[in-house]
Parts: C-alpha cells; sequence; structure tokens
C-alpha cells in the first residue's frame, strides 16, 4: 500500500473518530440532571402485636430511599414516591454519563494511537 493511500485511509479513520466524539458530546448535553446512588422501595413491619402489620401481615408504606455515599459513609434519604421517580432517572441518567465517558476516552485513545502512528510514517 502506497504512503499516499495510507495517509488517505488514515484521514477517513480520523474523520470517523471525530464524528463519533461529537455524537457522544451530544449525547452528554442532551441529559438531564444527575446523581450518583440508588432507590429502593422498602415496605416494614413495626413489631407491635396488635398492628394490622403482624396481625393481618399489611406491610407499612412503601417508603422511598434514596442512598448514596458522602464521604465515604452511606447516606438514606427518605422521598416521595414522585420525588423517588424524578431522582431514580437522574441515576439513569448518570450512569448513562459514565458509560459516555468511558466512550469519550476509548475515541481519545484510538486517535492517540493513529497519531502516534502518522509521526512513524
Amino acid at each position: 500500500m502506497t504512503t499516499k493511500k495510507k495517509k488517505q485511509q488514515t484521514a477517513q479513520r480520523l474523520q470517523a473518530l471525530r464524528e463519533d466524539y461529537d455524537r457522544l458530546k451530544q449525547e452528554i448535553a442532551a441529559l438531564g440532571h444527575v446523581l450518583p446512588g440508588s432507590i429502593q422501595k422498602r415496605e416494614y413491619r413495626c413489631g407491635k402485636p396488635n398492628c394490622r402489620c403482624m396481625t393481618e401481615g399489611i406491610l407499612h408504606g412503601p417508603y422511598y430511599q434514596w442512598t448514596r455515599k458522602i464521604q465515604g459513609k452511606t447516606v438514606n434519604i427518605n422521598l416521595e414516591r414522585q420525588a423517588a421517580l424524578t431522582v431514580k432517572e437522574w441515576i439513569q441518567n448518570n450512569r448513562r454519563l459514565h458509560k459516555l465517558c468511558g466512550n469519550l476516552e476509548k475515541k481519545s485513545l484510538d486517535v492517540l494511537k493513529i497519531i502516534a502512528n502518522l509521526r512513524k510514517i
């Protein structure tokens, strides 16, 4: 393969990587709010012998909790149902953001590999 053809293929590959990179940036820009953590839906027995949770098996709740780490410690915050649904969406956005950032790093590494090989030609 000629040097000219190699350079042309390299230029095409770089252009494709730039387009992929730009697409990933647009996906990041389209994300809404982001939060780390998880949401749990919990129902409890209170333990009082005459309560319906003990006599009829009808548990208290549901209660929604947002769990996350703050300075290495697990923190739980109780949320209303609608707030929990909103936070759950933001958590999904956060996970998507981390995945997209990983893909940006991979594209950057691919560009670096191509640029490093260009200098050897």
